[in-house]
């Protein structure tokens, strides 16, 4: 598979965009969750627990976009050649 400059750009975007993903998941679920689920009272855990939902909401569509745009790319080149 021959791949130009711009889509050997778009595959390191979209990789980075899935490692991202990951690292957001990743760091805040440790750094910001982790603390608020160790607290004994119940709206501390509900705020970690919100935040958690969110924090892999996030994480898991800026992966996704990463993704897709590796599936994209890589289709635009098998089309093309």
């Amino acid at each position: 598979m021959e791949l130009s400059p711009e889509e050997y750009g778009a595959y390191w975007r979209a990789s980075i965009r899935v490692a991202a993903g990951i690292v957001i998941v990743a760091l805040g679920s440790q750094a910001v969750v982790a603390p608020l689920l160790s607290y004994p009272n119940p709206p501390a855990v509900a705020l970690g627990v919100l935040l958690f939902i969110g924090i892999v909401f996030i994480g898991c569509f800026l992966a996704m976009l990463g993704v897709a745009r590796a599936v994209r790319t890589a289709v635009d080149v098998e089309l093309r050649g």
